[in-house]
This record gives C-alpha cells, sequence and structure tokens, in this order.
C-alpha cells in the first residue's frame, strides 16, 4: 500500500482493527481452578497442596531443585539478597535499566547500589562496565533479562567466578526465555520471577513471584527470611541455627496466595505454547525493523532464545528519517492508531532516590545518606542514550488478524511522511 497523508495531518488511519489482542490470560481452566480452592477454603496452603504443586512444577520447570513462591517479585528478591548475605555497607552491582523492585529490597538491607551501563543493543547489562564496577565491598551482582532478552550470562557468570561473587537473576520478564539451552533462573545463584503483569507477562496472577536456586544453603535462608508458620518449616529446615528460630523464623511473612499461586499451576503448562505465540511476533515485528527506515530491532545474542516477552522492544534511528524528534515520531505513531510509546521503565539511576539519596533510617543514617555520591545526567551515557531511542509496544500473543499488517503500515507511513515531522 502505498504511504497516504499522515492521521496526524488528517489523513485516515493506518490501524482501524478493535481489540487487537485475542489471548486472554483466564480461561475456564483457571475460573474452575480458583472456585475449586475457594470452596475447599484451601487459601493459606504453603508448604502444601496447590502451593506445593506449584512450586514443584515450577522448579521442575525451569531445571532447579528447589523453587519457593512469594507475594511478589519484590520480596523475591529481599528474599535473594538475604540468601548471599547482603547487608549493611555492601554494594549490589545493578543495571540502571531495570524496575526498581529488583534493588530497592538490597537498600533496605543497608546496600548501597551500584548502577551499571546497559549495552545500547541488547539493553541488558553490560558485562565489561558489571566488572569495572566491582570493588571490595560488591557483595551481589544483579542482572535482568530485560523484556524477556537474556543477559549475557556467559560473560556475567565468568565474572562471578573470577570474583567469588554470587549473581541473581531478575527474570520478571523471561519467564521460559532460555541461555544456551538452559531455561534463564538456572544459570546464576538464585533465580527472581515476577508473576505479575495484567495480561503483558506470560505469567501474570494478579500479585505473586518465585524465586528458583540449586543451593540448599540459600533455599533456607529463604525460608526463613520470609516463610513465618509454612507448613512443616521446622522440619524442612537442616541447618542447626535455623531449625532452632523454629516455625516462627525470622518471624517475616511474604508467602504467596494460594489463588494467586493454583493461577500459576495452570500457567506453567501452557508457558511454552503461549511463549511460541509471542515469538512468532517478536520475529515479525523485527522484520518490520529491518525493512522500514527508521527502526533497528533490539539484538538478541547467539545463545539467548528470548520469551516471556514482558511487551515488545524496538529502537528508533532518528538519523534514517531526517533527525526527527523521537516525540513527534511517536506522536504521529499513535494518530495512525498505534500503541507506541516511549519506554515506561525509567533509568534507575535519575530517579530522585537514587539521584539525590534518601535518609532511610533518620538521623543521616542509612546506605543513601551520608556520604552516598548520588547520581547526575551523564553517569551513564550509554544507557542515557539507549533509553532515548526505546519504543514500547503491547505484548502481542494472539493478535486479531491483520493487526501486525496494519502497525506495519503505520510505520511505513510515518517514515514515508519523516519530512513532515522536523
Amino acid at each position: 500500500m502505498a504511504a497516504g497523508k499522515l492521521a496526524l495531518h488528517g489523513g485516515p488511519k493506518a490501524i482501524t482493527v478493535e481489540d487487537p489482542e485475542g489471548w486472554r490470560v483466564f480461561g475456564t481452566e483457571e475460573a474452575e481452578l480458583v472456585q475449586r480452592l475457594a470452596e475447599a477454603e484451601e487459601l493459606s496452603a504453603t508448604g502444601a497442596g496447590v502451593t506445593q504443586e506449584f512450586e514443584e512444577a515450577f522448579a521442575g520447570y525451569v531445571g532447579r531443585p528447589y523453587a519457593l513462591s512469594q507475594m511478589n517479585g519484590t520480596s523475591t528478591f529481599w528474599g535473594a539478597y538475604f540468601a548471599v548475605g547482603v547487608g549493611p555497607g555492601d554494594e549490589v552491582i545493578h543495571p540502571t535499566y531495570a524496575w526498581i523492585g529488583s534493588v530497592a529490597p538490597a537498600v533496605f538491607l543497608g546496600a548501597r547500589p551500584v548502577f551499571c551501563e546497559v549495552d545500547p543493543q541488547t539493553l541488558t547489562a553490560d558485562p565489561k562496565d558489571i566488572e569495572r564496577r566491582i570493588t571490595t565491598r560488591t557483595r551481589a551482582i544483579c542482572v535482568a533479562h530485560l523484556f524477556g532478552n537474556p543477559a549475557d550470562m556467559d560473560a556475567v557468570m565468568g565474572i562471578s567466578r573470577r570474583y567469588g561473587i554470587p549473581v541473581i537473576e531478575d527474570c520478571s520478564h523471561a519467564h521460559g526465555a532460555e541461555w544456551d539451552g538452559r531455561k534463564v533462573g538456572s544459570v546464576g545463584d538464585i533465580g527472581c520471577f515476577s508473576l505479575h503483569g495484567e495480561g503483558r507477562g506470560a505469567m501474570s496472577v494478579g500479585e505473586g513471584g518465585v524465586a528458583v536456586t540449586s543451593s540448599r544453603e540459600y533455599y533456607e535462608r529463604l525460608l526463613i527470611s520470609g516463610h513465618l508458620n509454612r507448613r512443616g518449616i521446622a522440619e524442612e529446615l537442616t541447618r542447626p541455627e535455623y531449625r532452632q528460630l523454629g516455625s516462627t523464623c525470622l518471624g517475616v511473612k511474604f508467602r504467596a496466595h494460594a489463588l494467586g499461586v493454583g493461577l500459576g499451576k495452570e500457567q506453567v503448562r501452557k508457558l511454552d505454547a503461549v511463549n511460541e505465540k509471542r515469538r512468532v511476533v517478536h520475529q515479525r515485528l523485527n522484520r518490520i525493523a529491518e525493512e522500514i527506515p527508521g527502526l533497528e530491532a533490539v539484538r538478541v545474542l547467539g545463545k539467548a532464545t528470548p520469551g516471556g516477552f514482558y511487551g515488545y522492544r524496538l529502537l528508533y534511528r532518528p538519523e534514517d528519517l531526517g533527525g526527527a524528534p523521537v516525540e513527534t515520531y511517536l506522536k504521529a505513531l499513535q494518530a495512525e492508531g498505534a500503541q507506541v510509546t516511549a519506554c515506561d521503565f525509567p533509568l534507575l539511576h535519575r530517579l530522585p532516590l537514587f539521584a539525590e539519596g534518601f535518609d532511610l533510617y533518620g538521623g543521616n543514617r542509612g546506605p543513601l545518606s551520608g556520604d552516598y555520591p548520588g547520581y547526575r545526567e551523564g553517569d551513564l551515557p550509554a544507557s542515557e542514550e539507549a533509553h532515548r531511542r526505546v519504543l514500547a509496544l503491547p505484548a502481542f500473543t494472539d493478535p486479531r488478524p491483520g493487526v501486525l499488517e496494519q502497525y506495519m503500515e503505520a510505520f511505513r507511513k510515518v517514515a514515508a511522511n519523516a519530512g513532515a515531522l522536523r
């Protein structure tokens, strides 16, 4: 179809399909399961029943001996940092392009975040910059498989081995993604998954999370840090110093709700099928990026198999369109009916909490006060430049017939009229 007049300037919209997504998160199986659990009053059966079934299924799927469900993804990071021994005075290296929930728990444990650059093409942690930022205070490295794209785990784990620093994988967007044939979450020391997502994630239960590990020590520390009165916990703990705490452990409860876990159990069975659908969409969007000026696909490393796909991301190339500002470009696409925005994830070092610091405990105490240096614009230039180019698209799973073709036409139309955008 020849490019016509932009909708921004009075032309017809390129995208006209209403209700473009045919996939729904929950089906009859989930509804029936929730009803059964409610009727059986199985609402807090951690360590048994549906919770145990989910944890066993998820551990088997990822390929780890231990999985522990929790109330949300943030709490799994709290447990993971505690498990590897993060505490006051420590540092945690973390990519600036990720969600705050994967680093904030380290702050509450008394550690300072040290933000690293992301690779401008993959949008995942730059291993070389990780290594540059290691100090004697570095206690953990967290890497995010952002929007389902696995980070360079060979390089990250090489750093881990050289320096003896544990690696926590943020798999919140990447359920079912793989690195070199292994599921993400099974490569580092602990894998943390969010089960939130409101339909954007491949697994969404409203609120929930799950941590996986192969280390019995880390698993037991995850248990004592958030599983007050889990059924059988006193017998499950093997280390004497943990077992002597009894069923109340450290007195904190981060347990998942059984209804949400039940939904997750059903979704584990469907995960591969959902990912296959999303990979088809991902490949088609990447082909659009190859064919139309102004776009670039996010790079996928050779050993990586993306999965989960918490939405899709493309990169804007203004140099292809005469330098048209991204804001104008997006406005034109949105006028065509495209659900495309600038990325809704801010760079963490730009957030006031980390840029300016915060007196967490009062009295000028805590990891983000005192001599905390904060961050300024320009401190992470590669990430800042890449972030300006990120375009966010919906997490299509089963798009209605013609939707992706219409998106392609919208991108083509805007590119053909680039002269009118400057």
